[in-house]
């Protein structure tokens, strides 16, 4: 069983040397907008929109105790009108952290965005919106849950694994990196017909290039702290990702959705396909059924089906990806799992209609 894990831990990292190793990744990227795209903060109609979701991988095949988990939570908000009546600004808050491996490997980013929607018609049918995130991202590793080679080829007296026998590769800052991040983006929306409606948009991440790296310049000995090394001048790659999404009215009950992702960084790629549908299960309650399939094209990696609901203003999502890589020879199809909601509040302060006394003519 032992080396089952072994095995399939080394080919999942050898086949993850692919985007979703390198940054964030979720399946139900819709649910997920800042993290999507900075221009989507603020595009919806309500007050304030509170959302979060969760993904975890591969705890079903290696046993794993939340080593590879992504929670993240965001805000947004419409605050005020822009330069024209039609025209407004958005504010967001997003925050998230990539656990990833035995040694605790975690990104975590906390980020302030705005939005600006620009109406390019005078009914409102079409937007352009520009969008911008500026933030703090770090990444942590736990040099004392690694274990390498040396440790086990000089074990200590008792014949456990001796810690102080590895390379010291890790930078005299204790594994830790910091940098400031920033990502932008922009988004076309437009109402194409009574049943029709489209957005396409485009974003790039980690625009100024901060430095991450945890591995030492000139390596070192052993012992557990570097001695006359410098931390490496790595830099986090520019992440662009492309997306596009077509709601279609078929009738009064059922509508459907198609969507697109692309998103590329240090030469490794990702498409996604997306259909999700929605049937109108209970309209005086406003209670709306929400199901469909994703397909991650690249490398042929997963189907994940997707269920979910809405009620009101409130929505649910849940995922599953099932893995038809190469990878499914041990990982018998199971691959990570995802659940993401979000809430819109709506505050609309009530009309002020003065009395009118109507006195009748004689």
């Amino acid at each position: 069983m032992h080396v089952r894990k072994l095995l399939f831990l080394l080919a999942a990292f050898w086949s993850l040397n692919t985007l979703n190793a390198q940054d964030i990744h979720f399946s139900q990227y819709n649910m997920s907008p800042m993290t999507l795209n900075p221009a989507n903060i603020g595009a919806f109609e309500g007050t304030v929109r509170i959302g979060g979701i969760y993904r975890g991988q591969w705890a079903s095949v290696i046993g794993n105790k939340g080593q590879f988990k992504t929670p993240s939570l965001w805000v947004d908000a419409p605050i005020i009108t822009g330069f024209r009546k039609r025209d407004w600004v958005g504010v967001g808050l997003v925050f998230f952290s990539d656990k990833a491996g035995a040694g605790g490997l975690t990104h975590t980013a906390a980020k302030l965005g705005a939005s600006y929607h620009l109406a390019l018609d005078k009914k409102g049918n079409a937007y352009l919106t520009i969008g911008a995130q500026y933030g703090q991202a770090g990444r942590r590793l736990d040099p004392d849950a690694l274990r390498f080679e040396e440790g086990f080829l000089n074990p200590t007296p008792t014949g456990g694994y001796n810690s102080g026998a590895q390379v010291d590769f890790l930078n005299a800052t204790e594994a830790k990196s910091d940098w400031s991040d920033i990502d932008g983006g922009v988004t076309l929306r437009a109402k194409l017909n009574k049943r029709m409606d489209m957005s396409i948009g485009y974003a790039m991440y980690h625009i100024g290039r901060g430095r991450y790296g945890l591995v030492t310049s000139g390596g070192g000995g052993g012992g557990g702290t570097s001695t006359g090394t410098s931390s490496s001048s790595d830099e986090i790659a520019r992440r662009s990702v492309v997306t596009g999404l077509f709601n279609i009215k078929i009738n009064d009950k059922l509508s459907v959705g198609p969507s697109f992702m692309y998103q590329t960084m240090s030469g490794a790629d990702e498409i996604s396909l997306q259909a999700l549908g929605s049937y109108v299960f209970n309209k005086e309650k406003d209670i709306d059924l929400n199901f469909g399939l994703g397909y991650r094209l690249t490398g042929g990696d997963a189907v994940y089906p997707m269920l979910g609901a809405r009620y009101k203003t409130l929505r649910v999502g849940l995922a599953y990806d099932v893995n038809v890589s190469d990878l499914n020879s041990v990982s018998n199809y199971r691959g990570g799992f995802e659940i993401a909601a979000n809430y819109i509040v709506k505050i609309y302060k009530p009309a002020k209609v003065k009395t009118k006394v109507l006195c009748p003519r004689f």
